[in-house]
């Protein structure tokens, strides 16, 4: 081969080379993430995303994603994806919903996992585009990948078992449902809040604060119109902020026919109609579990006194006065409780159940206000006292209802206290309802006087007791 041929070949082949070089290199333009989710789910996010400065012909947006570390790692070809291929034009943005489950790295994120992102500008795709600085993170996200935990309360029945639970005793009650999008065990883990019921930055990242509450508690009223005939349904579906959903719908009524008893009036009174507690009245009413008085009102705003609870809550139990005792039981006679009393067999019975004590010196009190720690007092009682002594108890109390569910045992997973939590400002460390107050409240049974504050002392007026008893006693599944 001559001298001549064999430069200009070395000539077109360094010609060649340049052109392969030039084409390569990324094309002008700046891109940036201008809005990105705190939270989202393990398996995709939503990015919002601006490019300005683009030089002319064909370029491509890429988003590049890596799960933080505390030593960061290079950004990976197979975790970048193309957001949009621009032509002649300078400037462009847009929302991008970037894919977990079909990168390489990125497809198996769990609840707490940081994820970092980039973008750049290129004339290639993510294959054989320049990977970006391994400091140029501009978008951190928490992933939240479990649905909110929950459970849902029926009507109560004396059904054993929530499946069997598909009609009502009257026309209007409450279904309700608690949820929690946190964990109890893990105080620091990152979730993204409760969401909705459906019915019908390199370096160390602390968890930013949730998008939603922790906990959720439905109460969907539901009333029977005198029309209503056929199968009815009534489902939820618990969603979190960051889109993670419950598997399926769950039933609170699953396409079952309407019976006649469900559109009859529930019992009623002359003084509860727009009463909070109504709906809890007038159903508990319905079921022969509390009364009013004779001239036709019920006093929802009254108050009651101990015996008259120790009477409601044995009345739940499957207790009339034909099966009290006539004397007291050992460890419960009390000075201030007469055989001459009208509620004297009701306080036996409670005492001798371990369901209500007295007050210390031999009495018992009854004649005075029950307070509302005294309330969840009688009621975290039940649950002890069955558990302790797992003897079925009766009427409404031996179903599959909330205080008799594993959900008042300190060995529960969530340490027995439910779902929710409050920093109740007069609810003192060493009271004798301070654990009663945490678990009626986290298991959604009662609710608190404000934001911060429970009254504990405060007595409780018939309507409370009402609410409270239909909580308890709701069959949940």
């Amino acid at each position: 081969m001559s001298k001549k041929v064999f430069t200009v070949l070395l000539l077109v082949v360094f010609m060649l080379a340049q052109f392969s070089i030039a084409s390569a290199v990324a094309v002008t333009g700046d891109a940036s993430i201008t809005a990105i989710p705190d939270f989202s789910s393990g398996t995709s996010v939503d990015l919002d995303w601006a490019a300005t400065g683009m030089a002319a012909g064909t370029k491509n947006i890429l988003v590049w994603g890596r799960e933080y570390a505390a030593v960061p790692v290079a950004y990976d070809p197979n975790d970048c994806q193309l957001i949009a291929t621009i032509i002649g034009t300078s400037d462009a943005s847009g929302t991008f919903t970037y894919d977990f489950t079909t990168t390489a790295n990125l497809n198996a994120l769990a609840t707490g996992d940081q994820v970092e992102f980039t973008l750049s500008v290129d004339d290639q795709t993510c294959a054989t585009a320049d990977v970006p600085a391994i400091d140029s993170v501009m978008g951190v996200n928490y992933v939240d990948a479990t649905a909110p935990t929950y459970y849902q309360g029926h009507p109560p029945s004396t059904a054993a078992v929530a499946p069997s639970l598909d009609t009502a005793a009257c026309n209007t009650f409450e279904y309700w449902a608690l949820a929690r999008d946190a964990s109890i065990v893990f105080a620091d883990e990152a979730y993204s809040g409760f969401g909705s019921w459906n019915p019908q930055v390199t370096g160390t990242f602390a968890p930013p604060a949730p998008m939603g509450p922790t906990s959720s508690l439905l109460s969907w009223t539901f009333a029977f119109p005198a029309t209503a005939t056929g199968a009815w349904t009534a489902t939820i579906q618990p969603e979190d902020m960051a889109g993670n959903m419950w598997p399926g719908v769950d039933h609170f009524r699953n396409a079952v026919n309407v019976v006649p008893a469900e559109l009859e009036d529930c019992a009623d009174f002359s003084d509860v109609a727009g009463n909070d507690n109504e709906v809890y009245i007038r159903y508990l009413a319905s079921l022969g579990l509390i009364s009013g008085f004779a001239d036709g009102s019920f006093g929802p705003d009254s108050t009651l006194t101990r015996a008259e609870a120790a009477t409601l809550i044995e009345i739940s139990n499957g207790y009339d006065d034909t099966m009290l005792p006539t004397s007291a039981p050992a460890g419960c006679d009390f000075t201030d409780v007469a055989a001459s009393d009208w509620f004297a067999g009701w306080v036996w019975q409670a005492c001798d159940d371990g369901l209500m004590n007295g007050v210390g010196g031999g009495l018992f009190d009854p004649n005075n206000l029950l307070t509302r720690g005294q309330v969840v007092t009688i009621l975290n009682n039940v649950a002890t006292s069955y558990f302790a002594n797992p003897v079925p108890f009766g009427g409404y109390i031996d179903t599959s209802n909330v205080l008799l569910s594993t959900f008042f045992l300190p060995a529960y997973p969530y340490g027995g206290y439910g779902y929710r939590t409050a920093a109740w400002t007069d609810v003192s460390v060493g009271a004798f309802y301070a654990v009663p107050v945490q678990k009626a409240y986290g298991w959604g049974v009662a609710e608190g006087t404000s934001d911060t504050t429970f009254s504990p002392d405060q007595a409780a007026t018939r309507g409370e007791f009402a609410k409270m008893l239909y909580r308890a006693l709701s069959i949940i599944s």
